[in-house]
């Protein structure tokens, strides 16, 4: 049976002294952490995109109860969660709880299947807003068309650019992008709600559910709400942590779940359950003609270039979170040991992040040479990406039920250590057993090319696990390190 990870400094063995991990650093508080999550689910991009789809696909005139819910599924995981992130001195997030739960070998496969995720994550969103741009540039702008990737390229080169700087750096830009977008969809629910819609200004519960189900509706809700679970990996990077990212992770949580609900009520008002039905069949051109109708021109014009906005402030916060993994997996020496080299002047892993923006774009650019087409593969990464996540969520949440099990003198709440993860394991594997079984909704086509994307990205994680029991019998003195910097306390 494997052994849980060291607690203890990593040890040199050539001098047999403690090695201290190169540390990154930050000033970002309640606030900015807020900011750089909250931009990861691209508030007006969901509107424009997912929205319909949702009710739709799910209980129809009952999603906003349906957001409520899984901000309730969400919070039992987040209590298990940052119970167990309180104990953790580094960033690392998925990679740092499944080893100390599971052992390195679990543990490597969850960093690899994470790193894979984000990756996956970002080169979807530049496939979408290489078409976005395209549209916004031609329709509204009048200026001139480019093929996807060629508007891709322009958008990796200036996120990536912004990557390499502290994380504070981004904050700033995200919360300038994510204040006007939510502004903007906030002016709309208002009008909706003072104008009224086809039905008036409430919900009729007895008006139908859509066509779908409540484990379908509740699968794409978490769509909406992602990205929490990635507070974590910015510990090293603000102030007071254990204060600051507790109560950021639960403040996403409720301000997703509330903002949402909220959009859903106004949605279902705005058209009425029929015309939000056949908006998904064209959610971004519904929207934007609602949009226009409540509020005016100017503001359609506005959300259409927010659009844009949307998915840049969303690719870079998932890059963010891709290169502080990318750093992790350096630093444990499983990765190439460069990568784990923080920027004396910035404080931020600036090669990290360059190697993680170069694997984003290249998966774009095979996409681009092999010519697919850029509407499938959109659908199938994102579908992927979202698939990754809970994943990895129901790994964790398991793994947080073995950790305190193992470790039962640091946590006395039963609530936190038992019953919040455990009924966070049942739900995310629900969840899970539904995209599964649905891959031809979550990732388009018959569901061949779901399955075999599923298998690759399982794929990743077998080999992250095989070449964990190959450095255990080559390089003992890495496989020691592996989670190892990430003392228990």
């Amino acid at each position: 049976m494997e052994s849980t990870p060291p607690t203890k400094p990593v040890v040199s063995p050539a001098s047999g002294e403690s090695v201290r991990a190169p540390q990154l650093k930050g000033k970002l508080g309640t606030g900015g952490l807020l900011l750089t999550v909250l931009a990861f689910n691209a508030p007006i991009g969901v509107m424009a995109g997912l929205m319909p789809v949702v009710i739709a696909i799910g209980l129809g005139p009952a999603t906003p109860f349906v957001y409520l819910g899984t901000m309730v599924l969400m919070l039992f995981f987040a209590a298990g969660l940052v119970a167990m992130a309180r104990h953790m001195s580094q960033p690392g997030a998925f990679y740092s709880y499944i080893t100390h739960a599971m052992g390195r070998t679990a543990g490597l496969g969850a960093g690899f299947a994470a790193l894979a995720t984000y990756v996956i994550l970002a080169s979807g969103t530049y496939v979408f807003m290489g078409i976005v741009m395209n549209t916004v540039s031609t329709d509204l702008l009048h200026g001139p068309s480019l093929p996807w990737w060629g508007w891709t390229i322009l958008a990796w080169a200036v996120v990536s650019a912004l990557s390499l700087f502290n994380v504070d750096v981004s904050t700033r830009v995200l919360g300038v992008l994510l204040v006007v977008e939510v502004a903007i969809v906030l002016v709309w629910d208002l009008r909706v709600f003072v104008n009224g819609g086809p039905q008036g200004r409430g919900l009729d519960l007895a008006a139908g559910t859509g066509n779908g189900s409540w484990g379908l509706a509740l699968l794409f809700a978490i769509a909406c709400m992602t990205g929490f679970e990635s507070v974590q990996v910015f510990r090293s990077e603000t102030r007071n942590p254990d204060r600051t990212v507790p109560r950021a992770t639960y403040l996403v949580i409720i301000i997703l779940a509330g903002f949402y609900a909220l959009n859903s009520w106004a949605y279902l008002t705005g058209f009425g359950l029929k015309g939000t039905l056949d908006a998904s069949a064209s959610p971004a051109e519904s929207f934007f003609g609602s949009l226009q109708q409540y509020v005016g021109t100017v503001a359609r014009d506005a959300a259409n270039v927010l659009v844009v906005t949307s998915l840049f402030a969303a690719i870079l916060a998932i890059q963010n979170i891709g290169a502080r993994y990318t750093f992790t997996l350096a630093r444990d020496g499983v990765l190439l040991s460069p990568l784990a080299q923080v920027h004396p002047r910035r404080r931020a892993p600036t090669r990290a992040a360059a190697v993680l923006a170069g694997l984003v774009i290249a998966l774009d650019l095979v996409l681009a040479i092999l010519r697919v087409n850029e509407i499938t593969w959109y659908v199938a990464l994102q579908g992927l990406g979202l698939w990754g996540l809970i994943a990895l969520m129901a790994w964790t949440a398991l793994s947080i039920i073995l950790f305190f099990r193992k470790n039962k003198n640091l946590e006395s709440s039963v609530f936190k250590t038992v019953i919040a993860p455990a009924i966070a394991v049942v739900g995310f594997a629900v969840v899970l057993f539904l995209a599964t079984k649905n891959t031809d909704l979550l990732m388009g086509g018959d569901g061949t090319v779901g399955r075999w994307c599923i298998a690759a990205i399982c794929a990743v994680a077998l080999a992250g696990m095989a070449y964990a029991r190959w450095l255990r019998s080559r390089k003992p003195e890495v496989w020691t390190r592996i989670g190892a910097s990430e003392d228990i306390h």
